[in-house]
């Protein structure tokens, strides 16, 4: 009997080592995305590194505004940096390789290199543009899953596209489809955007709109009463993101 209870007690030992060992090894292995970060217990909005076939990069990424979920901020800029022709980075569309300090993730003057748009790709399943940083309380929000509209592939000039949530000024809508542009020829180039004035999808036009409103992207015609054009101080952000 006694013998039985040591031999009990060994297996549980060694079952116990293993497990231990695998968890540690885990903890330990680079990680690749905020997704895996999140997994490990980072909380918060913070700069952090991921290993990519190219090495080492420094993220910014945001675990905190939407629980359960991890975001990377792939591009972002303020207002005073909107549909220039000298900064292009932030007028040219997402399949260019136009980075800006894509070494030092900010919310003022930022783009990824296309590369690095694409790896973290790879490891989201959703985007969406954000107003004023990693603050979110889903007003002046765009959310969409990339089976449904991939902006780095996606070119056209308002086509009907499905979004999970949309918020313009309050006017709402869940699992609609919505216009959207981007533009890349000779004579005029678009970044991604919305236009909050067009009625032809699900959504409709959004009350209280000017003519040809750009949201969520490109900002040449602006309404100051939309979030991330309200001021020239204000910022519009693009993030890639997974759930657990």
């Amino acid at each position: 009997m006694i013998r039985l209870f040591l031999a009990v007690l060994m297996i549980s030992g060694m079952t116990f080592s293993v497990s231990f060992g695998q968890k540690a090894n885990k903890r330990n292995r680079p990680a690749r995305s905020c997704l895996d970060h999140l997994k490990r217990g980072e909380t918060g909005s913070q700069v952090l590194t991921i290993t990519t076939s190219n090495g080492p990069q420094q993220v910014l990424c945001d675990f905190k505004s939407e629980p359960g979920s991890a975001w990377t901020l792939v591009l972002s800029h303020q207002m005073e940096y909107r549909h220039k022709d000298t900064i292009a980075p932030f007028k040219q569309p997402l399949n260019t390789n136009l980075p800006v300090n894509e070494k030092s993730p900010n919310y003022n003057v930022y783009r990824m290199t296309l590369d690095q748009m694409t790896n973290i790709k790879s490891n989201s399943t959703h985007w969406r543009v954000t107003c004023n940083g990693a603050w979110v309380d889903y007003r002046d929000y765009l959310r969409v899953r990339f089976a449904d509209l991939d902006p780095l592939t996606f070119m056209g000039s308002g086509v009907c596209k499905k979004v999970e949530y949309i918020n313009v000024r309050g006017h709402v809508g869940i699992e609609v489809t919505v216009p959207f542009w981007q533009l890349a020829n000779n004579n005029y180039n678009e970044i991604l955007h919305h236009d909050s004035s067009a009625s032809r999808c699900s959504f409709g036009a959004t009350p209280g709109y000017i003519s040809s409103e750009d949201n969520f992207g490109l900002y040449r015609f602006i309404n100051p009463k939309f979030r991330c054009s309200a001021s020239e101080s204000s910022t519009s952000s693009m993030w890639f993101g997974a759930y657990l």
